[in-house]
C-alpha cells in the first residue's frame, strides 16, 4: 500500500458576509487522503467546494475546523494550524500548486520562470537552468519561446510553463487545478505524461478534474464533494 503524504480529516470551511449579516456554507467535514506515488481525483458540482479545499491545503483559506497533514522529507505538519513561515518553507520544498493561471513577473523569460523555484533552493543556476529546460522539453514547449516572456503567450502555452514549474522542484505532493484546460488534445496529452511521470517518481498529486475520461486515466482515488448545506 503506498504511503500518505496528505491526509485531511473532517475539513470545514465557511465564509461569513458581514455586511448581510449571513454566513455562506463552503465545505463541512470533508476526509480523504492523498497517497505517493497515485493520483487522489477531488469531483462534483459547481459549488461543491473542490476550490476551496485546495486553497486550505495551500493555505489561501485558513480553515475553520479539520487536519490537513503534510507528511514530507523533514517530517510532518498540520497546514491547518501551521505558522504562516513554516507554510512559504513548505511551499517551497514539499507542497507546489499548478492553478489554471500563471501569475510572474512581466519581464520574467519561460526558462527563468521554471528555475526559479530551483535557484529558491540553492540549486546552482547551471544545473538549475537545464532542468527548467527538460521540463519545458517535456512539455513540448517550443525552444524558441524559452527566452521569452509567458505574458506572450497562448493560454496553452502557459499552462504548459505553469505545470513545468509545479514539476521542477518533484514536489512530495502537488496540487492540480484542471491541469488540461484551454489545452488542445496533442497538449493535454504531454500534460498527462508529465503527471504520469511525477506519480512514478513518487509525487501524490490531488487534482481537480472535470473531465471523468481523464480521471479514468489518471486517478487511482476519487473524492466526490456535494454542495454544504446553506446554514439558518
Amino acid at each position: 500500500m503506498s504511503t500518505p503524504v496528505l491526509i485531511v480529516h473532517g475539513l470545514a470551511k465557511g465564509f461569513t458576509l458581514h455586511a448581510a449579516g449571513k454566513r455562506l456554507p463552503g465545505i463541512e467535514g470533508v476526509s480523504f487522503t492523498a497517497a505517493a506515488g497515485r493520483l487522489t481525483a477531488l469531483v462534483g458540482p459547481s459549488g461543491a467546494g473542490k476550490s476551496t479545499v485546495m486553497k486550505c491545503i495551500w493555505r489561501t483559506y485558513l480553515p475553520d475546523a479539520g487536519a490537513v497533514v503534510l507528511r514530507h522529507a523533514d517530517g510532518s505538519d498540520d497546514l491547518a494550524t501551521a505558522d504562516e513561515r513554516r507554510v512559504l518553507e513548505l511551499r517551497r520544498r514539499a507542497l507546489r500548486f499548478v492553478t489554471q493561471f500563471l501569475h510572474v513577473l512581466p519581464r520574467q523569460s519561460a526558462l527563468a520562470v521554471v528555475a526559479e523555484p530551483l535557484l529558491g533552493l540553492g540549486v546552482a543556476a547551471g544545473e538549475a537552468r537545464e532542468r527548467a529546460a527538460a521540463q519545458l522539453r517535456a512539455l513540448a514547449l517550443p525552444e524558441h519561446l524559452w527566452d521569452l516572456p509567458p505574458a506572450t503567450f497562448s493560454g496553452g502555452e502557459k499552462q504548459r510553463v505553469n505545470l513545468a514549474r509545479g514539476l521542477v522542484v518533484r514536489p512530495d505532493l502537488l496540487l492540480l487545478d484542471e491541469p488540461t484546460a484551454s489545452l488542445d488534445a496533442r497538449s493535454a496529452g504531454l500534460v498527462e505524461e508529465a503527471v504520469l511521470a511525477a506519480k512514478a517518481a513518487g509525487t501524490a498529486v490531488l487534482a481537480i478534474l472535470h473531465d471523468r475520461a481523464l480521471v479514468e486515466r489518471l486517478a487511482e482515488e476519487v473524492v466526490e464533494l456535494a454542495p454544504a448545506a446553506a446554514a439558518a
